[in-house]
């Protein structure tokens, strides 16, 4: 997504658990990856408890809102976050 003369790109990571992660590029090919800049962890007993993946992210009312899939690749649920 381009926003505000960046590219930014949501995607996700295996450590313990496959966490969301955010890079972003002045010219959408050399990229910089900011592996904490999203607060978001596994929910503990709720449909995103073992995973976060496969993201979607759009921009409504300038906040950026990310679609994601939880447990088992979405098997469990597609979940919602807001940006705060």
């Amino acid at each position: 997504v381009k926003q505000d003369g960046f590219w930014r790109m949501w995607f996700s990571s295996k450590g313990d658990c496959y966490a969301p992660r955010y890079a972003e590029s002045e010219d959408g090919i050399n990229w910089t990856r900011y592996d904490d800049a999203i607060d978001l962890l596994p929910s503990p007993g709720g449909p995103d408890e073992e995973m976060v993946c496969y993201s979607a992210v759009i921009e409504h009312d300038g906040r950026n809102i990310m679609f994601y899939n939880g447990n088992g690749y979405g098997q469990n649920g597609i979940c919602l976050a807001v940006e705060e």
